[in-house]
């Protein structure tokens, strides 16, 4: 039996097949003005791009994927992010569920402004939240059944935003020989 791989690349964004399984969900949901899209960038990134409003009590933006088979990711520690951002905080979401309704576990990151980082998100520091909420009394994600993968920006930042994202991975620590 081999080694577990260190990484394994759940999107990559230079494949039109990965852009297609990413829709928006808004704050229009629930009567906010907010806008956005995911869409294809340069040189094989997607971007996710739009507007927050706070008008009509609205204030979020999210890019999600869309329900499928669940991922197990079981050997892997964390989820790992190619963005480039514009200085703004954002959070990684992933969902153990498909359904829309439900928990979403949430890493907070900040962005730097037009630079290119790695964000590593171990799936022990995921926060479990509903409708913005933090919960108290629900277990981590379960890493064999993750459902979705999201991008949110939120917390009253409104006005415009940009995150262009070059992949989506599952990384392991790196075990040394």
């Amino acid at each position: 039996m081999g080694a577990a791989p260190l990484e394994q690349v759940i999107f990559n964004f230079s494949r039109q097949q990965d852009l297609d399984q990413w829709m928006i969900i808004n704050d229009t949901v629930m009567g906010g003005v907010s806008r956005s899209a995911f869409q294809p960038g340069r040189d094989g990134t997607a971007v996710f791009s739009g507007a927050v409003s706070l008008d009509n009590y609205g204030g979020f933006c999210s890019a999600t994927t869309k329900p499928s088979k669940p991922y197990d990711l079981g050997i892997y520690e964390g989820i790992a992010i190619q963005i480039k951002g514009d200085g703004k905080h954002y959070k990684l979401t992933l969902k153990s569920e498909a359904a829309f309704m439900g928990f979403s576990y949430q890493y907070p990151f900040q962005t730097k402004k037009d630079a290119w980082t790695t964000i590593y998100a171990p799936f022990d520091a995921f926060k479990p939240f509903f409708r913005g909420t933090l919960q108290a009394d629900v277990g981590a994600i379960d890493r064999s059944m993750v459902a979705s993968f999201g991008l949110l920006i939120s917390d009253k930042q409104s006005g415009p935003f940009r995150l262009e994202i070059r992949d989506v991975r599952a990384y392991a620590p790196r075990v040394q020989p």
